[in-house]
């Protein structure tokens, strides 16, 4: 599995913005903390206010990320996510509850890194570590600035 992982994490180099610094030792380092997960289409990954225990990254299929809205029942789409986009950063990082649910829209795989995992990786390579949320970091502030730019288009 480990093995399929590290090819998964390879291919997506060019792909995501997750992987474009680290080279390929550091890659297999990395791998080895991340398990693979299957989602069939329509199956809730998390839902908003869930515990934010895991960040993942998008390696088949597509998701869409939803927000509840003020009428009961309805939910606001406020992104369709594919190959390469990475899913819970949010909650991993801040330790609060997802702040939006996020549903597999086709048959998805994603693979996973869970809080202990990130915390274990931290722990036995700390330097890569830090290249990983700098990384994360990167992703979180190009999505920020997309938002500030779609609100002055309503505003």
């Amino acid at each position: 599995m480990e093995k399929k992982i590290q090819n998964i994490i390879q291919e997506l180099k060019s792909e995501s913005t997750l992987f474009h610094s680290f080279d390929e030792g550091e890659l297999e380092k990395i791998a080895h903390f991340f398990r693979s997960e299957k989602y069939p289409a329509g199956e809730v990954i998390f839902k908003e206010g869930d515990p934010g225990d895991f960040v993942g990254l998008i390696t088949i299929g597509s998701v869409e990320v939803k927000k509840v809205s003020d009428f009961p029942g309805k939910y606001i789409v406020i992104a369709q996510l594919k190959r390469g986009s990475i899913i819970g950063e949010f909650a991993m990082l801040d330790e609060h509850p997802r702040s939006a649910t996020v549903v597999a829209i086709e048959d998805t795989e994603i693979i996973t890194l869970s809080r202990d995992s990130l915390e274990a990786f931290f722990e036995q390579y700390p330097a890569i570590g830090i290249k990983l949320l700098k990384a994360i970091s990167r992703i979180l502030t190009i999505r920020l600035r997309q938002s500030a730019k779609r609100l002055t288009l309503i505003f």
